[in-house]
């Protein structure tokens, strides 16, 4: 049988090693270096771990690739083909590593899902305050007179809307427009 090592191979930074969408069953073993994993276009996860699996999900569930892997620097990694993917999957040490490799990724998702989700809830807060409080503006704004005070008086009041939710982007506590 060929070692793992006997298969290794360095790639350079900018090498792509799979495209997000495209149907593959191979997979790789990173032995050295790094790569940065795309979804959508946007980075979401580096991977830098002598030894991390890519692509086995597809291997494993016979999908298309559900991300771009490109190598960030110069990687020695060892590509194995559907066929070679499997007979390594199958192997107890891998068995588990993919099992404890997939928990930590769940687990990831997770937590970016529950970060997301408070960020929505907050900005959904922040935007209802910013509202009613341009509500209110507004009805003094149609009760006030046409004075030059009342005019300062309302950009005042603009003025600390502006400062309480910001000017550009969200934050947990401010909407910046």
């Amino acid at each position: 049988m060929t070692s793992l090592h006997s298969l290794a191979q360095t790639v350079k930074a900018g090498t792509v090693l799979f495209e997000e969408g495209t149907t593959g069953g191979g997979m790789i073993i990173l032995l050295s270096g790094r790569l940065a994993v795309y979804r959508g276009g946007h980075k979401v996860g580096t991977i830098a771990e002598p030894g991390a699996y890519v692509g086995e999900s597809t291997v494993l569930t016979g999908q298309n690739r559900t991300a771009t892997v490109v190598a960030e620097s110069s990687a020695t990694l060892v590509r194995l083909t559907e066929n070679q993917a499997n007979a390594f999957l199958n192997t107890p040490a891998a068995e588990n590593k993919v099992v404890r490799h997939m928990s930590d990724r769940l687990r990831s998702v997770n937590q970016q899902l529950i970060e997301k989700l408070d960020r929505i809830t907050n900005q959904k807060e922040a935007m209802t305050e910013m509202l009613q409080a341009l509500r209110t503006l507004y009805i003094e704004m149609e009760k006030a007179d046409a004075s030059r005070d009342a005019y300062y008086e309302a950009m005042r009041a603009l003025r600390r809307l502006v400062n309480t939710y910001g000017t550009g982007r969200y934050t947990k506590t401010r909407i910046l427009i």
